[in-house]
């Protein structure tokens, strides 16, 4: 599978973690202990990544390694939670830390290709 099909497959992804955000939004009730406005930041910021994950300038690695920690450091922290206090496995906290650390080292690895073989990359001209 080529590395431009991964990287659509994870737009779709993250258009449907978009979805999931704007229901949990929209209805308060889905989702118990979160934020409500933190559901509407959270759809923005999906949707900008699967835009992102599809086009992939420069800066995105960077941007993108942010999120990452923030989404290790709240999910993960999620999921302990629950493990913790109720001993319960968190499913969808595992597929976002699984997902999203492989995605960012996709990225970087999609930057060094890019840089390496596109002189037009490397100029921070983006495709």
């Amino acid at each position: 599978m080529s590395r431009g099909t991964l990287f659509r497959i994870l737009a779709v992804l993250f258009v449907g973690a978009a979805i999931y955000h704007a229901v949990a939004f929209l209805d308060p009730a889905f989702i118990a202990g979160s934020s409500h406005w933190r559901h509407a930041v959270f759809c923005a910021i999906d949707l900008l990544c699967a835009w992102y994950l599809l086009r992939r300038p420069r800066w995105f690695v960077a941007a993108f390694a942010a999120l990452t920690l923030q989404v290790l450091y709240s999910h993960g922290h999620h999921a302990w939670m629950m493990w913790h206090l109720q001993r319960r496995l968190d499913w969808l906290s595992f597929a976002v830390l699984a997902v999203v650390p492989w995605t960012l080292a996709l990225l970087i690895a999609d930057g060094i290709e890019r840089r390496c073989v596109d002189p037009a990359a490397a100029k921070g001209v983006s495709r």
